[in-house]
């Protein structure tokens, strides 16, 4: 969690006392450094001193000195010149093969060992032999080659967020941006599974430039199709976001409003998030109208959801409503 609101400091500090923690226990939750070393190995790769300090820091964990680990986070900290991931890059931090190959043997040394939760193991193992492929060889092909040979299946989503994520950071660092391989990648584990977000983001990053906007809209919709179900409220909703993206003015929202019927499944869907949603939209256009018996459908249907009754008693909505509907929608609640 500091990490993800930028406070590095605080968790690398996190990070190597669970890590060091780790070593103190018994063999059965030992294998759990594994889990922690991959998460921190990641995030540094993507967002913080890079892909060499990963590697450099995984081969000091294989080493099992605490205070190897100590010396690494004060030598980088007082390196000024590893700012970030960009810079480290961009000035081509050599990867030692050394650590690659002691950050493997951490790997090697974990894999088939029998934990509480071997897919949350599994998973670890998997990632990181991708990444020590790719910084192997700086060539995301080599961590496919792993990917696509693995037999981690109980979870796929997780697995193709892991292998995307190693391309979008070649993309990202060696300045090749929209790479096909990317695309692909990232397309065919939305059309396995649509309802992981990240993969969503990494499609759009993957087709940011200019004059990728139809490659874009292409692939939402192929994903769009591939799921019709209505039990699919938040691919639904894509739908209405990118409608919305595409022309915001009031000529489109007889095509919104289609879009957000068919998301709350014609009344019949308990899904708050669309209902809310949908009356949000009705009042950006001014429509109070038609928000009040989108309202009224949504308590219907969902009457335990204290913030549909809450719009009633404030904003845009409460004028809609007389004092006795006022009372009574209080009294329900």
């Amino acid at each position: 969690m500091h990490a993800r609101v930028g406070d590095w400091p605080s968790a690398r500090k996190v990070w190597a006392n669970a890590v060091v923690r780790a070593q103190e226990m018994s063999e059965a939750e030992r294998v759990w450094k594994i889990v922690l070393c991959k998460s921190w190995f990641v995030l540094e790769a993507t967002h913080g001193w890079g892909l060499a300090a990963a590697v450099e820091l995984l081969a000091c964990v294989a080493g099992g000195d605490s205070s190897a680990i100590q010396k690494f986070l004060e030598a980088k900290s007082a390196d000024t010149t590893q700012t970030s991931i960009h810079k480290e890059e961009t000035t081509q931090t050599r990867i030692v093969l050394a650590d690659i190959e002691r950050a493997q043997q951490l790997v090697a040394d974990c894999t088939g060992t029998h934990c509480a939760d071997p897919d949350e193991m599994h998973l670890a193992i998997l990632t990181l032999r991708m990444w020590l492929a790719y910084a192997a060889h700086m060539d995301p092909h080599a961590a496919d080659s792993i990917h696509d040979q693995s037999s981690f299946t109980k979870v796929p989503a997780l697995s193709a967020l892991a292998i995307c994520s190693i391309h979008l950071h070649h993309a990202r660092t060696r300045r090749v941006h929209c790479t096909s391989d990317l695309r692909a990648r990232v397309h065919r584990a939305l059309l396995a599974d649509p309802h992981t977000t990240p993969l969503w983001e990494m499609l759009s990053a993957c087709t940011a430039s200019r004059g990728s906007e139809l490659t874009h809209a292409r692939l939402v919709a192929t994903v769009l199709a591939a799921h019709p179900a209505d039990t699919l409220p938040d691919v639904r909703m894509l739908a209405v976001y990118f409608a919305l993206r595409k022309n915001a003015n009031h000529n489109y929202a007889s095509h919104v409003r289609y879009l957000l019927r068919r998301a709350t499944r014609n009344g019949s869907s308990q899904s708050l998030y669309m209902w809310m949603a949908y009356i949000a939209f009705e009042l950006k256009f001014g429509t109070t109208g038609r928000a009040k018996r989108v309202l009224l459908a949504a308590l219907r249907v969902c009457p335990w959801a204290k913030s549909l009754y809450l719009l009633t008693l404030g904003g845009q909505l409460a004028s809609e409503f007389s004092a006795q509907e006022s009372q009574a929608l209080v009294r329900a609640m």
